[in-house]
């Protein structure tokens, strides 16, 4: 091999390994929705649970091929930098508390799952992606309590709607995302 041949094959091998370097380096940010950019309000931190304004709970149930997809604890609490994000979870219930010091502000679905580091849009859920034999569907609807504390949904009131990541999270929401094989 002549001394060019060697050069070129030494910085091409080096150009490859820095590349690759690179693409595994993290810039120590939560991961984020692949859907688009990370929503504002995934960045908010309200610190703690002590001089809120707002404080409420919509539910969430996701389904893939047939299998709940459990909701993590903690989500959104203890990041980098934030002991408490507005939207987190403190346990595996598909609870999300919604908490802000103003009054007033709307939250995206999507923010919770910039904050959770999933993708969710009409596209699909995480790795799991709309194509010619899944489908992706959303389902809203009121929760309430029963006599033994239990979560309660009436089937009877179930909607199919299409807002995914704008949705704007409400108290007592029930929000049903399906990833499904076609009928």
């Amino acid at each position: 091999m002549n001394k060019e041949s060697l050069f070129w094959l030494v910085i091409t091998v080096s150009a490859l390994a820095g590349f690759g370097f690179l693409l595994g380096q993290s810039d120590g940010e939560p991961l984020y929705s692949t859907a688009d950019e990370r929503h504002a309000l995934a960045d908010e931190c309200v610190g703690g649970h002590s001089g809120l304004a707002e404080h409420y709970h919509p539910m969430v149930y996701i389904s893939v091929l047939g299998e709940e997809v459990e909701i993590p604890g903690n989500v959104g609490l203890n990041d980098p930098g934030c002991t408490m994000r507005p939207l987190h979870t403190h346990d595996t219930s598909g609870k999300i508390h919604v908490e802000f010091k103003e009054s007033g502000i709307e939250a995206p679905l999507e923010a919770f799952f910039d904050i959770w580091g999933k993708h969710m849009d009409a596209t699909g859920f995480d790795d799991h992606r709309v194509d010619d034999n899944h489908e992706f569907l959303m389902f809203l609807n009121n929760y309430s309590y029963g006599e033994n504390n239990e979560i309660v949904v009436d089937p009877n009131t179930r909607v199919q709607v299409y807002d995914f990541e704008n949705l704007i999270l409400e108290d007592k929401q029930y929000i049903e995302l399906v990833y499904r094989e076609k009928a």
